[in-house]
């Protein structure tokens, strides 16, 4: 009995995969042959239809609307109420169900939580105090505390659900299918809004911007940064997925993963971003020495020489483009900008100007302007970092360092709990530089998509080494009988 129930369920999750599959194909070909109101249509069917798998998803709890969620996130303009300002959005609806689990869930069942993240999360509530305090600084505090909310509150929250009470053990392959798909339909919309030449989902006020005529799409975001980066977190993601499930993957997953790839890497670049393409050379160079087989090592090499091709052929194919994207002027804005968020600091040192305030609070102020090389600064911090200082001042500056340097520490401890450490803290590195070598150039430490995607992420790896660290324990070891009855389950449910 127990066999054909496992069969069963085998065949639901092929089924659901090649339904899956076939959606996308149909969202890729609309993308790109249909004009904007049929692609609006056909994504509508798509959220119908995943609303109709999320009821399903509800008879397993919570843990089948996060995957969901994780496949659906794209698509997150048509859940949006209403659609300036937005009350309800899917991301909030999500983290309110993963809340309520934590909530209403029984003790012995939740997992515990290593003491550096819990550190790092009591540092991040402590920086989100401080900056709700400046709130009433803005000329907008509500808009200001939304911003607040969806990139620093939610993402604790939901963090705090994955490694507590998601049953990743259960749910890798599902998940690793949710990561692809997701990244074809990002990719495929923004591709269509670079033939379009138009934003197809506007969110929250977005825009296309151009290039040398060439348009830098912002995808299902609400900034083109916000889809760069989270391509090239999903393309990390992706790659630890494809580790973590072994070899013995099916034919038709390997195919969905090799599209999910190429989907990642096409939202990683189509935004023209230099410190994304930077980033995927540097970790790619890393990758080089990180490998131990000779063999792994002339691939990634060749992969190297294969993109360092690419960016050639982008300068003889595209060269207003390329040449505007490295322009020494980008540079020159960057230091100007620096100049002036360090301006706004000295002023405002303690609490700063607001969170979320800078560009309201130095627009008009001829004291404030600043330029570099005859080059004058945007008004706006291009930078996390400077972003912080100015708008909290020291007092949510020390904190908000502090909370990445305490994650930094917890993911570093976590390579001896268990065989699959090393593997968690390589791609736990690959993803901080990625979110921090462009967050040093963007103020995209503020995004809530890009935020709760990179919390996600790091929350998956950290309850991985965990997952894995308990199969490692003895089983002669002194635990609670509830706790042997999970890991009973755990291993019986990956068996």
């Amino acid at each position: 009995m127990i066999s054909n129930i496992s069969l069963t369920e085998e065949q639901r999750t092929r089924w659901l995969e090649a339904v899956l599959a076939l959606v996308c194909a149909i969202l890729v070909a609309g993308c790109i042959l249909l004009s904007k109101a049929g692609l609006l249509v056909l994504a509508g069917c798509v959220a119908l239809g995943i609303v109709a798998l999320s009821s399903h998803l509800f008879r397993v709890g919570v843990d089948g609307i996060v995957v969901c969620w994780a496949t659906a996130f794209p698509l997150s303009y048509f859940v949006s109420f209403p659609q300036e300002h937005p009350v309800v959005t899917l991301q909030r609806l999500v983290v309110l169900l993963a809340f309520l689990g934590l909530v209403f869930a029984k003790p012995s069942s939740l997992g515990s939580m290593p003491k550096p993240l819990r550190s790092a999360g009591a540092v991040c509530l402590v920086f989100i105090a401080v900056a709700g305090c400046t709130l009433k600084k803005s000329p907008d505090p509500l808009g200001s505390a939304r911003v607040l909310l969806d990139g620093f509150l939610l993402p604790v929250v939901f963090g705090w659900y994955v490694i507590a009470r998601f049953d990743l053990a259960r749910r890798l392959p599902s998940l690793h299918t949710a990561v692809c798909i997701s990244s074809i339909i990002c990719a495929a919309i923004a591709a269509a809004e670079i033939v379009t030449g138009q934003d197809l989902l506007p969110f929250e006020g977005s825009s296309i911007s151009y290039t040398a005529g060439i348009a830098r799409p912002n995808g299902p975001f609400s900034a083109n940064d916000a889809l760069a980066l989270v391509g090239a977190l999903s393309l990390f993601f992706l790659l630890f997925f494809r580790t973590a499930l072994g070899p013995k993957l099916s034919a038709g997953r390997k195919l969905l993963h090799a599209i999910g790839l190429t989907g990642a890497i096409g939202m990683a670049l189509m935004p023209q971003f230099r410190s994304v393409a930077l980033t995927l050379l540097v970790v790619l160079i890393i990758d080089i020495f990180w490998e131990k087989r000779v063999a792994s090592r002339v691939g990634r090499f060749a992969i190297l020489l294969a993109f360092v091709g690419l960016v050639f052929l982008a300068r003889a194919a595209a060269p207003e483009m390329f040449a505007d994207r490295s322009s020494r002027d980008n540079i020159y804005g960057r230091v100007a900008q620096y100049e002036q968020s360090l301006v706004v600091f000295a002023e405002h040192p303690v609490v700063g100007v607001g969170f979320f305030n800078f560009n309201n609070y130095v627009v008009g102020e001829p004291r404030y302007s600043a330029a570099y090389e005859g080059v004058s600064s945007v008004d706006w911090p291009h930078s996390n970092l400077a972003a912080v200082l100015a708008e909290t001042g020291v007092l949510g500056f020390l904190p908000y360092v502090m909370m990445h340097f305490l994650l930094l520490a917890a993911m570093w401890r976590l390579r001896k709990v268990s065989g699959s450490g090393h593997l968690v803290w390589k791609y736990f590195v690959y993803i901080f530089l990625a979110y921090w070598i462009t967050g040093l150039t963007e103020t995209s430490g503020y995004d809530g998509f890009l935020n709760l995607w990179y919390v996600f992420a790091i929350a998956i790896f950290c309850k991985y080494a965990l997952m894995t660290a308990d199969r490692m324990q003895p089983a002669t070891a002194s635990v609670p009988p509830s706790t042997q009855r999970a890991r009973a389950n755990v291993l019986a449910s990956n068996s």
